[in-house]
């Protein structure tokens, strides 16, 4: 009993200290990252500059980091080709609203597929569900996830930070340009690393905790077919290994 009582002061606490930390990053206009994990991102964008041709970039799962990571290719006159799809009607809007008033909506193209998230569906408890319990199955879902097909193009970078990741990464194998990479954001839940192995090259990198008393440390993974350089960019913030390189 005191065991249970302890274990629900400590959630509601970790509730609290997340929903702070949301509030500050917003106000602040900061991805929902580490400041490890930004430095890890502009690391991997840095790569592009003096490129010579536009940059594909796809997101599932619009919002701060949009803007603050479209704003910062802008800075270094990295020209790309921003698409990035959610699930959420009034985020949507926000997202299009922040693009606008910073001038990014000439290269971010924000898209939306509306769904319920998965705590509001029946059945919503236990983490990581069942496999296939969740999975994508409303026409919106489907197109949610398929939506790099849907656009028809190949992508340079691939960053995926929200819903249905095990689908997701399933079309990135799909849609993945030459020498491509994709970069998934809370890569410490092992409900997402199905399917990462077929990724010939691919990292685990650790991001530290973003709010106190959470659970299990952020981590990215980083993978690609046939990109090396990548890694070899990153390599001041090893920490953790999955595959070769």
């Amino acid at each position: 009993m005191k065991m249970n009582i302890k274990k629900k002061i400590i959630s509601k606490l970790q509730s609290m200290l997340f929903k702070i930390r949301l509030a500050v990053s917003g106000k602040l206009g900061m991805p929902v990252q580490t400041s490890l994990e930004r430095r890890m991102y502009r690391t991997i964008l840095d790569g592009y500059i003096g490129c010579d041709k536009k940059l594909n970039v796809f997101e599932w799962g619009s919002g701060l980091s949009t803007v603050y990571y479209a704003k910062y290719l802008k800075k270094n006159n990295i020209d790309v080709e921003w698409d990035a799809v959610d699930n959420n009607k009034m985020w949507h809007h926000r997202v299009l609203q922040m693009l606008k008033s910073n001038n990014l909506d000439n290269q971010v193209t924000a898209h939306l597929r509306e769904f319920p998230p998965f705590w509001e569906k029946e059945g919503w408890g236990e983490i990581p569900p069942p496999r296939g319990v969740f999975c994508p199955k409303l026409e919106a879902e489907l197109e949610y996830v398929n939506m790099p097909n849907i656009l028809n193009k190949k992508f340079d970078i691939i960053f995926v930070d929200a819903r249905f990741r095990r689908h997701c990464i399933e079309v990135v194998k799909q849609v993945l340009a030459p020498n491509g990479i994709i970069v998934m954001h809370d890569a410490q839940k092992p409900h997402y690393h199905v399917g990462l192995e077929e990724f010939s090259n691919r990292k685990f990198y650790k991001g530290g905790a973003w709010f106190p008393l959470q659970d299990l440390p952020n981590q990215v993974w980083v993978g690609s077919m046939d990109n090396t350089q990548v890694f070899e960019n990153l390599k001041s913030f090893e920490g953790g290994d999955d595959g070769k390189v």
